[in-house]
């Protein structure tokens, strides 16, 4: 009997009692939620990454848009917009995971470094939107040639560097 409710514990600690297109909260997600509000979107991906990730030139540098936002581009063929979202009704990762699983024909659930996300794809151009808590989400829009998987890897570098804050 305790193997048993040890099995159905680790499930529901896991969020795997709950079907992905069903989950509503970051905890359901095998994630720690983030807050990236305390960073500025340009200190989550540096511009040495913005440059490996071929968003931003050698000589140019992540511009501050707003305090929630910055702009990358590598003037010959990619431009990319990071925002940090805050949420106050606590929906990020109902939204996000309603539109990734919506049917619409543009719209892809992906998962982002294991966090929710969505992507909303156009040619030469992506719109990604991935739940990093409950109240936060980062926003990456991307014109480039193969725009959607760029916009993983900004989300994948915000994530990484939002997790050592």
């Amino acid at each position: 009997m305790r193997a048993r409710t040890a099995v159905v514990a680790a499930l529901l600690l896991t969020g795997c009692a709950v079907e992905l297109e069903e989950r509503d909260s970051i905890r359901q997600f095998e994630v720690s939620a983030l807050d990236p509000t305390g960073t500025h979107p340009c200190a989550l991906v540096p511009d040495a990454a913005a440059v490996d990730l071929g968003i931003l030139d050698e000589e140019g540098e992540g511009s501050p848009q707003s305090n929630a936002n910055c702009f990358y581009t590598n003037r010959v063929d990619a431009s990319v917009d990071l925002r940090v979202e805050v949420h106050e009704e606590r929906d990020a990762v109902e939204s996000t995971v309603s539109a990734g699983f919506s049917g619409a024909e543009d719209e892809e659930f992906v998962s982002v470094e294991g966090y929710p996300g969505v992507t909303l794809e156009f040619p030469d151009s992506c719109d990604l939107t991935v739940a990093v808590s409950d109240e936060h989400s980062f926003y990456v829009q991307v014109s480039a040639d193969e725009a959607c998987e760029v916009a993983v890897g900004v989300a994948s570098a915000a994530i990484a560097n939002a997790q050592e804050s």
